[in-house]
């Protein structure tokens, strides 16, 4: 590979047999400016050859050499330098000298401080790295009032409260006039009447946040999910990339405004713990970045309840004890954390206290589970009804599975949330993965819950063999005459794809290509376009969406 190298004078292009060459020169060029100041006996012989010439006079300039002449380098100040150390090594003992080489000309390692060396002009060398504060978090702002303001911008500037029942997200306008998460609603809206309340749809909310994942696996591919509102990412090894590593933490920042109208939090250090404190420290929009060694004097000042992992009873036992900040914290022994708090939690808080935090970004990995489940408002006790609801949810799960690994997104409790199938991956049994075990759920309206289970006589990814397992655990489960508030259906004990098992089943090679023509129709025109039976009598009763049905869910983060 041809080197290009510029100087004051001209540009040079060196084959690689030239750099060994001018390598050698610059040696020779090195040691005859050390023999000038008298550190090398002028008649020591190099290894292997004769020398030629004497040393110079010592009040004599030095004659331009051959390194000069091929560097283009003969002006003062391009000159190459003799070593700036000026202590020289003894040889032997008794006799004062120095060895015949620049070091900066035979390690590249030192080359950083001779700007001049030939390693520098080589391209040689690589100037060392700052290292940066590699973790970052990623908080969206009140996302699920957010996510509303974005939809409806008649919303925007306006307190909005999203939830039933309870306040499950606030907008900063509401958060302004003392609304908090959780609070009951009829509090919440004798703090503030003017409040705007809206029940929530889970469908926008997941869609946003894969848009926020999408934006962030632009900058760097380790992206953690941790919830549907939060992000950690790992930098490390990216300083060569983003030199400016502050303005790429703001152009990030600013690019998820712009495309997704959603404000974020931005935190980094070099833990996840102390990372997710500098994120929430300014919000709505905050920006903190703590440097190495800076760990402990940003959370000295701050309350013990900044620690991930200190709820309000054990900040309520410091506080008894008089420690309110994490400086305080930080003085307690370990062995005393312990004997309060228990050993982990107690190792847990004292090592927090001082920004230290072994967990790992994890990359994405394949679900163990996938789950849908739905609540009815009022409660039903129609059988016909639940089992059209049972139906759709098998639809939809064996569609995942179906696709698995293509377009899900993994939320924080497991819950995966369903997209519309991508025609290039329909029928191709990659990603595709099948489950051993099948398990129903329901719940009475008196919040009395029934559970089961039942292990398939196969592995399957076919709804109509999980609706038949799912309709058979109905019947064992539905035994009382209460109205059921809430179904779901789950699968887990999942594994790959394996139609070689099937290969001489007629029937089930039938449903395979049934299956595999559903979801290729599905993915190109929405999934409502085709249902069976009982799917259209649901059609009355919930409103439809590009891919799928309207339902209720039991909570906005599933």
């Amino acid at each position: 590979m041809d080197v290009c190298m510029e100087s004051t004078s001209e540009t040079t292009v060196l084959a690689p047999d030239e750099k060994k060459q001018i390598l050698r020169y610059a040696q020779d060029d090195n040691r005859a400016r050390n023999e000038q100041a008298g550190c090398v006996s002028p008649n020591e012989k190099r290894p292997g050859e004769e020398r030629s010439g004497s040393a110079r006079p010592g009040g004599a300039s030095p004659s331009p050499t051959k390194a000069d002449t091929i560097l283009g380098s003969t002006k003062e100040n391009t000159r190459l330098e003799p070593s700036s150390n000026p202590e020289c090594k003894t040889q032997e003992k008794g006799d004062a000298g120095c060895s015949g080489a620049d070091p900066a000309a035979t390690d590249p390692s030192t080359a950083g401080k001779n700007p001049w060396s030939a390693w520098t002009w080589l391209g040689l060398h690589k100037a060392p790295t700052h290292k940066i504060p590699n973790i970052v978090h990623v908080d969206v702002d009140a996302f699920f009032a957010s996510v509303e303001q974005v939809l409806n911008p008649q919303l925007r500037g306006k307190p909005v409260l999203v939830g039933r029942g309870c306040v499950a997200s606030a907008s900063y306008e509401a958060k302004m006039r003392g609304v908090k998460t959780a609070m009951s609603f009829r509090e919440a809206l004798r703090i503030c009447p003017k409040a705007v309340v809206v029940p929530g749809q889970y469908e926008h909310y997941a869609d946003f946040a894969e848009r926020v994942r999408r934006i962030l696996e632009t900058y760097t591919p380790a992206v953690e999910t941790a919830a549907l509102d939060d992000f950690y990412l790992d930098f490390a090894g990216t300083e060569r990339l983003y030199p400016d590593y502050e303005a790429m933490l703001r152009r990030l920042q600013a690019e998820i405004l712009g495309r997704t109208g959603l404000s974020v939090s931005v935190g980094a250090a070099r833990t996840k713990v102390v990372a997710s404190i500098a994120s929430r420290l300014e919000r709505p929009r905050g920006f903190r970045i703590v440097a190495h060694g800076e760990e402990e004097t940003f959370l000295t000042p701050l309350p013990v309840e900044k620690l991930h992992g200190v709820g309000h009873v054990h900040a309520g036992m410091l506080a008894e004890r008089g420690i309110t900040t994490i400086g305080q914290l930080r003085q307690v022994p370990k062995p005393v954390l312990q004997a309060a708090f228990g050993e982990a939690i107690g190792l847990q808080m004292w090592e927090r206290a001082r920004g230290t935090d072994g967990r790992e970004v994890m990359m994405p990995s394949s679900p163990k589970s996938i789950s849908r489940e739905t609540t009815i408002e009022g409660g039903t006790i129609d059988t016909e009804f639940l089992c059209g609801l049972i139906e759709y949810l098998c639809e939809r799960i064996g569609s995942t599975l179906r696709d698995s690994g293509a377009h899900e997104g993994k939320t924080a409790n497991g819950m995966h949330d369903c997209k519309t199938v991508n025609v290039a991956h329909v029928g191709k049994t990659g990603n595709s993965r099948q489950a051993h075990t099948i398990g129903l759920r329901i719940r009475y309206a008196d919040h009395y819950s029934a559970h089961q289970t039942i292990r398939l006589s196969k592995p399957t990814n076919d709804e109509r063999e999980l609706l038949a397992a799912a309709k058979e655990l109905f019947a064992k489960l539905f035994t009382r005459r209460v109205a059921v508030r809430l179904v779901g259906v789950s699968v887990t004990n999942l594994e790959a794809d394996k139609r070689q098992n099937e290969l001489f089943d007629t029937s089930a090679n039938k449903r395979w290509y049934l299956n595999r023509e559903m979801d290729r129709v599905r993915g190109r025109y929405g999934w409502n376009v085709v249902f069976y039976g009982k799917g259209l009598e649901l059609r009355e009763h919930y409103a439809t969406k590009p891919n799928g049905l309207v339902l209720s869910t039991p909570c906005l983060s599933r």
